[in-house]
């Protein structure tokens, strides 16, 4: 008996041919990614090409275990699709809800993409042997590529004399993605070991370490070589940035300070001034933001430091602490130094005043990060 045409006209094959019910009925019994109408009558259940269905006969199936897509890498997938078009065909089965209507298996985010991208139709296999578990074990089981591999690509594209706009615009992604993944090919020896060591493999972070280096080698040399071998996030390398921002802020006030000084400024008051602003008290004033304002952890602080800021401040935190604990007029003392600036309730003077009173407790022995902790715990000024 002839069959009615179903929506399934719709379907645009390649070679634009139908299958009758007699060629189904051949197939096993047990179809796996077979292709919705193939331009010869199927003798076996091997996929022979890819069908074309209209995208308005398709929908995301809403048991489907992702949720979330992100938007920036979807908008990369769909400029690839505007120049290249979609290459993997994706995986749907009959809607039983609706016959002649397909739900998609695998395949969501390039079926996104393809709409997104102006797309009438997309090349799909039908497949009817699914089970819920296949998109968890699809996604469980994707293994992308590594950093190194995508920058050996980019190093093979520019050797061949693509600009990296032009590789930006191939992949569907922006320059400064390019940029910090060609960064890998010539790392300097002691992030080279970082990366390859597995300490850290974040590309942004690796990029923004090589940066530092070309202008702060030795002292990014102590921090890896400080902080080894735990491993180094984006986040650590952002704090470590700032930490040595705030040395060399410090560091210009000292020599506008010591500039004035030679020019004529002179007594007590220039003396005092320079005490607040010399060595010791830039680090101070660093640690004090870092902890307060970028919510560091003293140990992790600490340990980033290198071997001579770390004794610097001991000492110095030691100085304050030893004072308070041999302090005969306590009172007097604090009130002296408040008028001075030496404690306040922010910045070196905050870590100078939680230190003198520690001191001041007697019994208290001298824990650097005891004083530290009781700073971070203190409601910000």
């Amino acid at each position: 008996m002839r069959q009615k045409r179903s929506q399934h006209t719709k379907i645009r094959t390649k070679n634009k041919s139908v299958h009758s019910m007699a060629d189904k009925k051949r197939g096993s019994a047990k179809k796996t990614a077979t292709p919705a109408v193939p331009s010869k009558p199927a003798t076996s259940t091997t996929p022979t090409g890819a069908t074309e269905i209209d995208l308005d006969l398709i929908i995301e199936d809403i048991h489907q275990p992702r949720k979330e897509f992100n938007q920036d890498t979807l908008r990369e997938l769909t400029e690839t699709v505007k120049l290249r078009g979609v290459k993997s065909p994706i995986s749907v089965r009959p809607n039983p809800d609706k016959p002649g209507t397909y739900i998609i298996n695998h395949g969501a985010r390039r079926y996104r993409a393809s709409i997104n991208a102006g797309l009438k139709a997309i090349p799909a296999f039908i497949d009817t042997d699914y089970s819920e578990a296949d998109q968890v074990i699809e996604n469980l089981q994707r293994d992308n590529l590594t950093s190194r591999e995508i920058a050996d690509f980019i190093g093979r594209q520019l050797a061949a004399g693509k600009t990296r706009s032009d590789i930006a615009r191939q992949l569907g992604k922006t320059n400064p993605y390019i940029t910090t993944h060609a960064a890998l090919l010539d790392l300097p020896d002691p992030i080279d070991e970082v990366y390859r060591s597995g300490r850290c493999t974040d590309v942004t972070a690796i990029y923004d370490m090589t940066r530092l280096y070309k202008t702060n080698k030795e002292e990014v040399i102590n921090w890896l070589n400080l902080s080894a071998p735990e491993e180094i996030s984006r986040l650590d390398v952002k704090h470590f940035s700032k930490f040595l921002e705030l040395k060399k802020q410090q560091g210009a006030i000292d020599s506008d300070d010591q500039s004035q000084q030679t020019e004529g400024k002179s007594g007590a008051a220039t003396d005092q001034h320079a005490k607040k602003q010399d060595s010791p008290v830039s680090l101070l004033d660093s640690i004090y933001h870092l902890i307060k304002k970028d919510n560091r952890k003293p140990q992790d602080l600490i340990r980033e430091l290198s071997r001579d800021d770390k004794k610097l401040l001991t000492t110095k935190v030691k100085d304050y602490f030893e004072e308070g604990r041999n302090c005969s007029n306590m009172i007097q003392y604090t009130i002296n130094a408040l008028q001075d600036g030496r404690f306040s309730a922010k910045g070196s003077g905050a870590l100078q005043l939680i230190a003198f009173l520690y001191g001041a407790e007697r019994s208290t022995s001298f824990d650097l990060f005891k004083i530290l902790d009781e700073l971070a715990d203190q409601e910000a000024g």
